[in-house]
Order: structure tokens, then C-alpha cells, then sequence
């Protein structure tokens, strides 16, 4: 019989394999006195059972039990999905080395012999534990600058096949101009898309900041418009820009550039054959509010609530090519900004994204007064390609 106990204000969950009734008690208390959550497993068979149900943050493991034994149940624990890195420690009375040995040689990451200290064991689970905590932030760390790699290389091999594909058509072709303009605009994209990882090493490594100044949104919609232009054409997709004039707002140049090429992107890449996009600016009381809006998918309520997280792609969209993370790097950069985005869909119907920026007189204090330095290029003119492409 399984014997739980659970308290909303305990933190690492401990399971604890002990067929020795009070011995079990006795950990229990004084784990639970540490603030730790517990579950007690009689038998091998139901520790296995317990860590099938939800893989628990620790396991207390006992060797000589009834049914399935100590060194079973560790095979099984290392051998699951969820349980190669959950800390175990053996608790037996055997104290040979070869049964220190064949219980590290399992997996087990220590090893104490009964009887022991409860004040040395309760040492080594929190040592045990820190250890597998900054293990985990060290992945996650390493995760989010995975994203950022996989995000600079899905967009630059974007922008290679645009570059080699053109100038191939180029070198055979007399009147070659067009094709020029559009290499020299996938070069000014893949040098944006460099800027940008940049951009997300610095959100990821100085708490989510980035420099900024006075931006001219106005001017900033319209060359985003632009990039789009023979891309939405292809398609029939009309891009109509309304209210856009010049208007300062506090941001980066160029994390204001990828979230309009983000949400761009996603409107045309999303849109129905022969569809239209809005673009419109709106001047509010302490910033200004730009909204994309399209006549695409549209998405189920549930859906709403996800679309920003990173790698997710809503069901339906599988044969559109993308890697996910449009969205989620448009949130992070807004924010990065002091700003906010918001997305309102109706399914069959489209959607509309909205990102809030705050103007120069908000108040609003940011790491450094200052833009960040871009190099300036020509207009981006036509661009035959999906400039984002996420």
C-alpha cells in the first residue's frame, strides 16, 4: 500500500522505498520537518508504480525488499524517460564493496549503510538536490541559446536560397536588375537576422533589457511593408497601410524591425488566397499601438493562449513552412522594449496582433538612453521572398 502525504508549502517531492515500516516513518518526518513533499513505497513494486505515475524529485531506495528488490527498482528508475537524472540514494544494510559498487554501477549517485545519521543523510539529499537544480538551469540556459542558433539558421538558410537561387537567374538573364534587388535585399535581411541574435543573447544574459531611444515608428511600418510586397503580390494578397505618419517611440531599431517582419510575415504567410492584411497605427495617451490584421486561419480560443510559446504551431498550419518561434521572439523582443503584445483571433475569420510601444515622454525608465547602433543600408525595395519566414 502506498502511503502519501502532501502539504501546498513543501517543495522537492522525496520517494521514499522502505519496507521496514518504521525506518519509513522516521525519514518521513524528518523530511517533511524540511520542508520536502513525500511519498512512501513499501515494496519495490510499488515504488515502481509511484515514479509511473509522476517521476518524483528524489528517491530513497532500500536494497533488501520484499517482491522486486532495491537493484531492480534502480534499473528500472534509470532505464524510464523521465528518471536518467533523478538523484537516488541506496539505503542497505549490506556494506560490502561489491554491493557499494553494483548499486553505483546502476546508477545510484550515493550510497549509505544502515545505521545511519539522519542529520548526514538529510546533507547529502540537499547536496544532491542543489546539484541537479543548477544542472537544470544550466540546460535551460543552454535551450535558450539553442533557439537562438536554430532561429539564425533556419532564417540565413532562408536567405542563402533566396541570394543563390537570383543570382543564378541573374548571371542568364540580360535585364538582370530585379533579380539584383532582390539578392541585395535577402544580403540586408540576413545581415537583420545577425543583429537580431544578437539581439536575443543580450535579452537572454542581461535579464531581458535592450538600449533604447527614439524610434520612428511611422517610417519603420512602412519599410517593413515593403520587404512584402511581391511575396503578399504572389498570392494576391493586397497590404493595405493606413494612418502611418511619423511618430517617436521608445525602442531598438532593429528589435522593432524583426517584430514587424515577424507579424508581417505570419499575416501573409497565414492569409487566405487573394486576402488582405491591415496595417494600422494608433496614437494613444502614452504610446503608440500598431496592429496587423489579416483575413488568414484565425485560431480557436485555446490556441490564442499557446501561439506565443516557443516551437508551438497551431494544428492545421504543418504544411506552411516555419519554425515556430516567430511569435515567441516577438514577445520577448517587445518586452525586451518596455512594450506588450496582444493577439485577438476568430477562427475561419483571422487574426489581429497589436504591439504597444511607449513614447519618449512615458517616463519610462530603460537601461540606456541610447539606440542601439545599426548600419544603414539602402531601402529594402522588392523582396521575392518571405523575409521571416517563421
Amino acid at each position: 500500500m502506498l502511503i502519501t502525504k502532501d502539504k501546498a508549502h513543501m517543495n522537492e517531492q522525496v520517494l521514499i522505498v522502505e519496507d521496514e515500516q518504521d525506518v519509513a516513518e522516521l525519514l518521513r518526518y524528518n523530511l517533511e520537518k524540511e520542508k520536502y513533499r513525500t511519498i512512501v513505497a513499501l515494496s519495490g513494486e510499488e515504488a515502481i508504480e509511484a515514479v509511473r505515475r509522476q517521476m518524483p524529485d528524489f528517491v530513497l531506495l532500500d536494497i533488501m525488499l520484499p517482491g522486486l528488490d532495491g537493484w531492480e527498482v534502480c534499473r528500472i528508475v534509470r532505464e524510464s524517460a523521465n528518471g536518467k537524472s533523478v538523484p537516488i540514494i541506496i539505503l542497505t544494510a549490506l556494506s560490502s564493496e561489491e554491493a557499494r559498487i553494483q548499486g553505483l554501477t546502476l546508477g545510484a549517485d550515493d550510497y549509505v549503510s544502515k545505521p545511519f545519521s539522519i542529520r548526514e543523510l538529510l546533507l547529502k539529499i540537499r547536496k544532491l538536490i542543489d546539484r541537479q537544480q543548477t544542472l537544470k538551469m544550466i540546460m535551460s540556459k543552454a535551450q535558450e541559446r539553442d533557439t537562438s542558433l536554430r532561429y539564425l539558421i533556419h532564417e540565413l538558410k532562408n536567405s542563402m536560397n533566396v541570394i543563390g537561387g537570383f543570382s543564378a537567374l541573374a548571371l542568364r538573364k540580360e535585364e538582370s536588375r530585379d533579380y539584383l534587388r532582390t539578392i541585395n535585399a535577402a544580403a540586408i535581411h540576413a545581415e537583420s537576422l545577425l543583429d537580431n541574435a544578437s539581439l536575443l543573447s543580450r535579452i537572454e544574459n542581461q535579464q531581458g533589457l535592450l538600449p533604447v531611444g527614439p524610434v520612428d515608428i511611422g517610417a519603420m511600418v512602412e519599410e517593413a511593408a515593403a520587404v512584402f510586397h511581391d511575396t503578399a503580390k504572389n498570392r494576391q494578397i493586397e497590404i493595405i497601410v493606413e494612418n502611418t505618419k511619423t511618430s517617436l517611440v521608445m525602442g531598438n531599431s532593429t528589435a522593432v524591425k524583426q517584430v514587424l517582419l515577424n507579424l508581417l510575415s505570419n499575416a501573409v504567410k497565414y492569409n487566405r488566397h487573394g486576402g488582405k492584411v491591415w496595417v494600422t497605427m494608433e496614437e494613444m495617451n502614452d504610446g503608440t499601438d500598431i496592429s496587423i490584421a489579416d483575413e488568414g486561419f484565425g485560431m480557436p480560443s485555446d490556441t490564442v493562449a499557446k501561439i506565443f510559446d516557443k516551437f508551438y504551431r497551431a494544428d492545421g498550419t504543418e504544411s506552411i513552412k516555419g519554425a515556430g518561434l516567430g511569435l515567441y521572439i516577438v514577445k520577448l523582443l517587445i518586452e525586451a522594449m518596455g512594450g506588450k503584445v496582444d493577439v485577438k483571433s476568430k477562427q475561419g475569420v483571422g487574426s489581429t496582433f497589436t504591439v504597444s510601444f511607449r513614447n519618449p515622454s512615458s517616463g519610462l525608465e530603460y537601461p540606456e538612453k541610447k539606440e542601439e547602433k545599426v548600419a544603414h543600408s539602402e531601402p529594402l525595395g522588392n523582396n521575392h521572398m518571405n523575409a521571416a519566414g517563421l
